[in-house]
């Protein structure tokens, strides 16, 4: 028999049960808890109605329990403690108390730990005997529960308790696996997830869902079953909760909505709740952060915003930010740059002696940014340091400043024998058809200083200018196509300032025919033996050909050699050859025509190398030619046998890098220092967890539910700062605001809304007001929400109205005091009189309306008066008018006391 002390804790249950009215259904949470706490795999609940009975039964694969332990833990309420277990997911045992809510007459405990023999408790239908037997099972525990019948679906309603209070219940020993239950052989499981727009997110020991819905919700689970709940994700948190208004029911509009499953929190009691630490505390933040992505992925969705303006916008929404965070933040930043320039420095002194010790026999160049000025005004084709008098960059930048970029402002479609150019530049064929970057875009902002006529833009290698993306100055112009395929901008005068437009990874297009001079016979013999290659492939042997017969060198003897070698009428590649050193532009024009020998499409683009953002100082010529894919790739013999960071360090000092020396000794330990760094990086990386985040994209009216919630619910938004701070409330004008800054304009009651149809709302803008655009279905939404001055109502009343000579008499009172108006009387719905205070939405310091309800009952009061007693009825209308309007007392009474001198005469003279 069990002892006493179990029948003491079955009484116990039964007035816990009858004091804390527990969900009859909250047992299967207990069953389930147990079970995963027991080691169980598999936990199996067969429902059954007959015969009048009805029968709940819950079978675990968990290790069981002798009926020794059982009686001392499982039948004791205090010693069934699991105080330090902390794997364990509850603190007490099966919770009898929630099993006796659902009121059974019959209770059977069943049981089988490993190497024991089976046994078998039977409660009596007034719970206060039992009775012990042996019975056969397998290892695991088992409860079974009986009444009699009723008419509840029992099946649904286990089903119901599952998903509500364990839907993601996981193993205890093998934590990535989830516990397999089964309602009558049908398996029962959930996974965090939310309708869209949505975010899943998990990581080792945490998943969860955000998202938003018609009612604010946050759910927390630990170890899958549910420990607290509550509107927000604030309120989560009982230190948040005292001076708070809970935000409960659903209204208009969206709300956050959250569920998170962790297995880091800490459990407090079988009823489910969890202590408020350090674990929770970070759980909520990072419901807050998975909450602010989503929101900024909508937002970002609904603008079609470019990676540069995501960029720009979350650094808006941080810097909405609390003050001081944003004090720290800007300490830490301060500190950052200086740590970087310091650094820096100290990097630059003493390459810059190195250089300066290597071209001390050449006059250097100050490496400033000068104005973008078309190339072909200056260069005329291959010739020794032709390019290399060109030491300023211009001022062109480019976004993102990720890479080596090849900008090339020249192309050159081929030249004569004496390296003179053949092409002519200036000749248009078109419009230029680029392309919409989609992908892989560049954002380019150029200074330039041009003459009349035609500019060409300079454009990455592989990259299309996309035409409706150029502006000068914000101001919009066209693109013709060069005969050469070169985009350029036509110029009706000379212009100076700054260009911008975009350009991304496109088809080529037409192929452009090219002319070269004739190859020497052992160079075109060299291209024969490897024409079978890819262009890939043929492109590396062929700039390692020139590389190897032509030298880079221009020194004062090869200049010489060059002009006596021009004197002689030798054709430009048989003197480079014969000399065997020269410029860039001479090496890869013999590249470009071996290419092209060999069928490969190619063409010489002189140009800058761009890097971490701007082109460096030097001009120079590279191949660009067509890969087996159709892409256009670059092929430089100039720098063909050294390391790309070398060769973008060379030619910005203007020198050829030899690949010897301290430079690739320096680039190597910087290699290795980045890959130790890369690695260590990674494995905390690994060791943190890596998040997988799967987002499920929404309408187009998920934005407008979104502002509008956050514009009935700001604290249940309080801690998303993207909604508040990004600018999407367009106004009338053009600009946008954000919703913080409309409801700050709001709470002043100068918040106005309006169409670009209504003149007063057009006068309201031009004003400085703030005007909501009603034809923006979000600005509309807030202005009904932060009840915005509605200027077309009003101006639909205005045009309506009609003055009175009574009214007539008032304004003029009021303007004689000092307070100017317009009186008028109009057909209001639902008000006796309306008042427009136009100066604060921008009409102007003396823009005050009084309107009053013609079937109103003061006015019909005034006008009752207005034929017998004029004066009279005009002291009543001043009156209500002053009072509504609160003007101040003096004014009151400069108003008041003439009307009412006025009426006392008027008094006076009828009883005369």
């Amino acid at each position: 028999m069990i002892s006493t002390s179990a029948n003491t804790f079955l009484q116990r249950a039964r007035l816990e049960a009858e004091r804390y009215g527990a969900d009859p259904w909250v047992f299967v949470r207990e069953l389930l808890q147990n079970a995963r706490d027991a080691g169980a795999h598999r936990v199996w609940f067969e429902v059954s109605q007959n015969s009048g009975r009805e029968r709940i039964s819950c079978r675990d694969d968990g290790s069981g329990m002798d009926f020794e332990h059982a009686q001392r833990y499982l039948f004791s309420l205090y010693a069934s403690s699991k105080r330090g277990r902390t794997r364990s997911a509850g603190k007490f045992g099966i919770g009898f108390w929630s099993v006796l809510r659902f009121e059974p007459d019959e209770i059977v405990i069943r049981s089988q730990a490993q190497w024991t023999k089976a046994w078998e408790v039977r409660l009596d239908d007034r719970l206060e005997g039992a009775r012990v037997e042996r019975t056969i099972l397998e290892r695991g525990t088992e409860i079974l529960l009986e009444r009699a019948a009723t008419a509840d679906d029992l099946e649904r309603q286990v089903e119901s308790a599952i998903l509500r209070d364990a839907p993601y219940l996981h193993c205890r020993h093998r934590v990535e696996h989830p516990v397999e239950v089964r309602v009558n052989g049908r398996l029962v499981r959930a996974e965090p997830a939310l309708p869209s727009p949505s975010l899943s997110f998990r990581r080792r020991g945490l998943r969860g869902a955000v998202g938003l819905g018609p009612e604010p919700k946050a759910e927390i689970f630990a170890h899958g079953l549910r420990v607290r709940d509550a509107p927000t994700l604030d309120e989560l948190l009982v230190e948040t909760r005292g001076d708070r208004q809970t935000l409960t029911g659903s209204f208009e509009g969206l709300a956050p909505r959250v569920v998170i499953d962790s297995r880091e929190l800490e459990v407090l009691m079988a009823r489910g709740d969890a202590k408020e630490d350090r674990a929770l505390r970070r759980m909520v933040r990072v419901g807050q952060r998975e909450l602010g992505r989503l929101v900024r992925a909508v937002l970002d969705r609904h603008a079609k915003l470019s990676p540069l303006a995501r960029i720009v916008e979350h650094a808006r929404e941080l810097w909405s930010v609390p003050r001081m965070s944003r004090i720290a933040a800007g300490v830490l930043l301060a500190v950052a740059v200086v740590a970087l320039a310091w650094s820096g420095a100290r990097w630059l002194r003493p390459t810059r002696t190195r250089s300066a010790d290597r071209s001390a026999s050449k006059p250097t160049v100050e490496a400033t940014s000068s104005p973008y000025r078309n190339l072909w005004e200056s260069y005329r084709g291959p010739d020794v340091d032709s390019v290399g008098q060109f030491g300023a960059a211009v001022d062109l930048r480019y976004r993102p400043a990720d890479g080596i970029r090849y900008f090339g402002a020249l192309w050159i479609l081929g030249i004569r024998a004496d390296g003179s150019l053949i092409s002519e530049h200036e000749a248009t064929i078109g419009s230029y058809e680029g392309a919409p970057c989609a992908d892989g875009c560049l954002e380019i902002d150029l200074v330039l200083e041009a003459p009349k006529g035609l500019l060409t833009l300079p454009i990455a290698t592989g990259h299309l200018v996309d035409p409706l993306s150029v502006e000068l100055d914000g101001r919009r112009l066209p693109v013709e196509a060069l005969a050469t395929g070169q985009p350029a901008i036509p110029l009706d005068e000379p212009r100076t300032g700054r260009l911008h437009y975009r350009s991304g990874p496109g088809p080529i297009g037409a192929t452009i025919s090219s002319q070269w001079p004739e190859l020497p016979a052992e160079v075109a013999d060299f291209v024969r033996e490897n024409e079978a290659l890819k262009p890939a492939a043929l492109a590396a042997e062929v700039t390692e050909y020139v590389s190897r017969r032509i030298a880079y060198g221009t020194s004062d003897d090869i200049v010489a050699e060059y002009r006596r070698a021009t004197r002689r009428s030798e054709d430009l590649f048989n003197r480079a050859l014969a000399i065997g050193a020269g410029d860039c532009d001479i090496q890869n024009s013999l590249v470009a025509a071996m290419l092209d020998f060999a069928g490969t499409p190619s063409r010489l683009a002189v140009g800058w190398i761009g890097l971490d953002g701007r082109v460096m100082p030097g001009l120079h010529a590279w191949v660009e030619y067509q890969d087996e894919g159709g892409n256009w790739r670059t092929a430089d013999a100039s720098v063909a046998n050294t390391a790309p960071s070398a060769n973008v360090s060379a030619l910005a000092q203007g020198r050829h890098p030899t690949g010897s020396g301290a430079g690739p000794k320096i680039f190597g330990l910087a290699v290795g220092a980045a890959a130790l760094l890369a690695s260590v990086a990674v494995m905390a990386f690994l060791r943190a967890g890596v998040w997988h985040r799967r987002l499920r994209e929404g309408g187009a009216e998920d934005v407008l539910g979104l502002l509008r919630g956050a514009a009935v619910r700001p604290r249940a938004f309080e801690a998303i700062h993207s909604v508040s701070s990004r600018r999407v409330l367009r106004l009338l004008g053009g600009r946008s605001i954000s919703l913080s800054t409309a409801r700050r304009w709001a709470t002043k009651g100068c918040l106005a809304s309006g169409t670009s149809r209504c003149e007063l709302a057009r006068d309201a803008a031009s004003g400085g007001g703030i005007v909501l655009d009603l034809e923006q279905p979000e600005a509309a939404a807030v202005a009904d929400v932060l009840a915005a001055v509605n200027l077309d109502r009003w101006q639909r009343v205005l045009d309506n109205s009609e003055a009175h000579e009574l009214t007539a008499r008032v304004e003029a009172s009021l303007g004689s005091a000092g307070e100017p108006c317009r009186i008028v009387v109009a057909d209001l719905e639902g008000s006796e009189m309306a008042v427009l205070d136009g100066a604060c939405v921008g009409l102007g310091a003396g823009a005050l309306w009084i309107v009053l309800d013609r079937d109103g009952v003061a006015w019909r009061m005034v006008h009752r008066l207005a034929g017998p007693w004029p004066a009279r009825a005009a002291l009543l209308l001043a009156d209500i008018v002053v009072n509504r309007v609160g003007s101040h007392l003096a004014v009151k009474r400069r108003c008041l006391s003439p009307i009412a001198l006025d009426a006392l005469r008027e008094a006076c003279e009828s009883e005369a």
